[in-house]
C-alpha cells in the first residue's frame, strides 16, 4: 500500500512538473500573449474582438484567406464572419474565391441585384468545397449587406480549370460583333474541349512541364521505378517529348518495350538529345492499357548532372498530390499511394477502373494552346473595330478575359503555365478593373501561401505583384472532422482526425488552450521561422490515415498572420441542393 501511494504521489509531480514545462515554454507564452482571442467563428456576432484585426490588416488592398481542408465548417464560417468584418468596418468591396472565373462572377448578378437562385448558382461552380450550407449562407448575407446601403461588396472567382462557359462568352462576343472570326472561335472551342494531356487515345497519365533552358543544348536520361500488377494489354512507361519551332524533335513512351504483366520495381530509363530550338518540354509516365501501375523515384540527369530543383516538380511523389504534374486520362485513376513506395513513403497509382465514354478524338494542350493565343492576339487587336461596331469597354474586356481564361486552362494541361500563376493573374485582372477596391481572397493555404511551400503559389506571384499591400493569413486547426473525397476515389464522406502530433504547428497553437484566435507571425520569435509540420489537407484524404498530408513549413515564411480553430466539424451541404 506504501509502495502505491508513493507511485501515485511520484505520478501527481510528474503531472506538475509537466504542466509547468508547459506553462513555461516562450513559445506558448508568446503565443497567449499576443494571440487575439475570437468568442466564435459564426458570422453576426458584432466585430469587438476582431477590432484589434485592423492594425494587423492595416492598409493592405488584398486579404487572403486559406484552409487547411476543403470541408470544414467554422473555416467557412471564420470566413464569411471575416468579410462581413472587413467589409462592414474596413472599406473592402470585393471578395473573390477559388472557382472558376465566369461561372462565379455570375453570383455577382445576385449579390448586386438579386437576380438568380444562388443555391443553383453555387451549383455552377462545380466543386462540392464551395456547394455548403456556409457558403450559401455568405452569399446571401451579401446580398442583404448590398440592400441596406451600409456598403458594397462584389462575388467574383479567380480560377481557371474548366473553360466551357469562357469559350461560350468569347463566341458569342464574336458572334455580334467579329461574324467573319466564328469560324475560328468554334475550331479553337472544340479543340479546348477535346484537349487532355493524351492526344490521339485515352490513358492514364502523368504530364510534367520541364524547364526549356536548363535542358536545351544537352542530353537528358531520364529514369524511374515501375511496378505493375495485371497488365494483360497495352504496357506502362515513361515519356519524354521535346517540342521544336515546327513540331516534335524527339519523342520516347517505352512503346516497343514498356512494362507488361505482374513486376516488382524495376528502374527504367529514357535517353534523349534536346535540340537548342526547343520551344516546349513535357515528360511523365503513362498506363495505356489495363491493370495498375506504380511509378516512384524519378530522376532527370542533363549531360550527367542530376536535375535537382525540387521547386519545380516532385519526382518521388511525397507530396499530398502530384506535385507539378497534371493527371488524368479516361476511364483511369491516377493518384498518389500512401500504401505502396519504392522509395520513401509514396508513390503515383494509375489504375484501368473502365473504358472511357466514346469521345472526340482527343486534342493535343499545347496545339489547343497555340490556338487561343491566338484568339487572344486577335480580340487585344481589333478592340478599336469593335468599339465601332458598337461593343462597350466592359464587354471588350471581358470577351478578352474569357479568352484568357481558356487560354489558361490550355497552358495548365500542357503543362506550359502552372495554374497558381494564372490565379494570380486573374486577382490583378479583377483589381486593375476595380482600381479604388480592396479585395477579400479565398483559397487553400497551399495557394494564399507566399513561400515555405515548394513550388510557386499563387500567394508568392501576388506578393512580388503587390508587397506588403497584401495579408495572408494561413489557417491552422488541432482535431476534428471535415468532408473529402477518399484517395483512389469514390464518394464524399466524413473523416475524423485526432489531435496534432506533438511537435508541429497545429499542436503548439493548440497547446495555448485557446479555442479560436488570430496570432500576428510577422514578428513572431525564431520558432516561426523553423519548419514544422502543420495539416494541409485539400479534396481528397486517405481511409485509416489519421495523420495524413501533414506538411513541413515554415510559418513566417509561409504566412503574415495565422486563424487557429481548435476542433472543427463537417461543412453542411447546401440546402438547395
Amino acid at each position: 500500500m506504501r509502495a502505491r501511494r508513493a507511485h501515485i504521489a511520484f505520478l501527481a509531480l510528474l503531472t506538475v512538473a509537466t504542466l509547468c514545462a508547459q506553462q513555461a515554454d516562450p513559445v506558448i507564452d508568446w503565443i497567449r500573449s499576443h494571440a487575439v482571442k475570437l468568442k466564435t467563428p459564426e458570422p453576426g456576432n458584432g466585430f469587438e474582438d476582431m477590432r484589434p484585426l485592423q492594425a494587423l490588416i492595416g492598409q493592405a488592398r488584398i486579404v487572403s484567406l486559406g484552409e487547411a481542408t476543403h470541408g470544414s465548417r467554422e473555416f467557412f464560417q471564420l470566413k464569411h464572419r471575416m468579410l462581413e468584418f472587413m467589409a462592414s468596418e474596413m472599406g473592402f468591396s470585393i471578395f473573390s474565391i477559388e472557382a472558376n472565373l465566369p461561372e462565379a462572377y455570375r453570383l455577382n448578378d445576385y449579390v448586386l441585384e438579386g437576380k438568380g437562385d444562388p443555391a443553383l448558382l453555387l451549383r455552377g461552380m462545380y466543386f462540392w468545397t464551395w456547394d455548403t450550407e456556409e457558403v450559401l449562407a455568405m452569399i446571401q448575407w451579401m446580398r442583404e449587406f448590398n440592400k441596406s446601403g451600409k456598403g458594397r461588396v462584389q462575388f467574383s472567382g479567380f480560377d481557371m480549370q474548366t473553360p466551357t462557359v469562357a469559350a461560350d462568352i468569347v463566341r458569342d462576343f464574336t458572334a455580334r460583333y467579329d461574324e467573319p472570326f466564328v469560324t475560328e472561335v468554334d475550331e479553337a472551342k472544340k479543340m479546348s474541349g477535346t484537349a487532355d494531356a493524351n492526344p490521339g487515345q485515352a490513358f492514364g497519365v502523368a504530364t510534367g512541364s520541364f524547364p526549356v533552358s536548363r535542358a536545351a543544348g544537352k542530353k537528358v536520361r531520364f529514369s524511374g521505378y515501375i511496378k505493375t500488377e495485371r497488365v494483360t494489354r497495352g504496357f506502362a512507361g515513361l515519356w519524354w517529348r521535346v517540342d521544336g519551332p515546327s513540331g516534335v524533335l524527339a519523342f520516347d513512351n517505352m512503346q516497343s518495350r514498356g512494362v507488361t504483366g505482374t513486376t516488382d520495381w524495376t528502374r527504367y530509363t529514357i535517353e534523349l538529345p534536346v535540340d537548342s530550338s526547343v520551344k516546349n518540354i513535357n515528360f511523365g509516365a503513362l498506363l495505356p492499357g489495363d491493370g495498375t501501375a506504380w511509378f516512384d523515384g524519378l530522376a532527370i540527369e542533363l549531360d550527367g548532372e542530376p536535375f535537382t530543383d525540387s521547386s519545380v516538380m516532385d519526382l518521388d511523389f511525397e507530396s499530398p498530390s502530384p506535385r507539378g504534374f497534371y493527371t488524368g486520362g479516361g476511364g483511369y485513376r491516377v493518384a498518389i499511394d500512401t500504401a505502396v513506395a519504392k522509395s520513401g513513403k509514396q508513390s503515383l497509382r494509375m489504375q484501368y477502373v473502365s473504358p472511357p465514354e466514346t469521345a472526340p478524338a482527343a486534342t493535343n494542350p499545347i496545339d489547343a494552346a497555340t490556338r487561343w493565343k491566338s484568339v487572344v492576339s486577335h480580340l487585344d487587336g481589333k478592340r478599336a473595330s469593335y468599339r465601332t461596331a458598337g461593343a462597350s469597354e466592359r464587354d471588350i474586356a471581358w470577351a478578352l478575359q474569357k479568352a484568357r481564361v481558356v487560354l489558361q486552362a490550355m497552358q495548365m494541361r500542357a503543362g506550359q503555365v502552372p495554374r497558381d500563376r494564372s490565379m494570380a493573374d486573374n486577382v490583378k485582372w479583377i483589381l486593375d478593373k476595380n482600381r479604388d477596391a480592396k479585395i477579400v481572397l479565398w483559397a487553400h493555404n497551399g495557394h494564399v501561401a507566399t513561400g515555405g511551400f515548394s513550388y510557386e503559389t499563387m500567394g508568392s506571384a501576388l506578393r512580388r505583384m503587390y508587397g506588403r499591400g497584401m495579408v495572408v493569413f494561413g489557417f491552422s486547426f488541432n482535431q476534428g472532422s471535415f468532408q473529402a473525397i477518399p484517395q483512389g476515389g469514390g464518394n464524399l464522406k466524413n473523416f475524423t482526425v485526432p489531435p496534432a502530433p506533438s511537435g508541429s504547428l497545429d499542436s503548439t497553437l493548440a497547446a495555448a488552450g485557446l479555442p479560436l484566435f488570430a496570432l500576428d507571425l510577422r514578428a513572431a520569435p525564431e520558432w516561426f521561422r523553423q519548419p514544422h509540420g502543420t495539416r494541409q489537407i485539400g479534396a481528397v484524404y486517405p481511409e485509416g490515415e489519421p495523420n495524413a498530408f501533414i506538411t513541413n513549413i515554415v510559418p513566417a515564411d509561409a504566412y503574415d498572420a495565422v486563424l487557429f480553430v481548435e476542433s472543427t466539424t463537417v461543412a453542411r451541404k447546401n440546402p438547395g441542393r
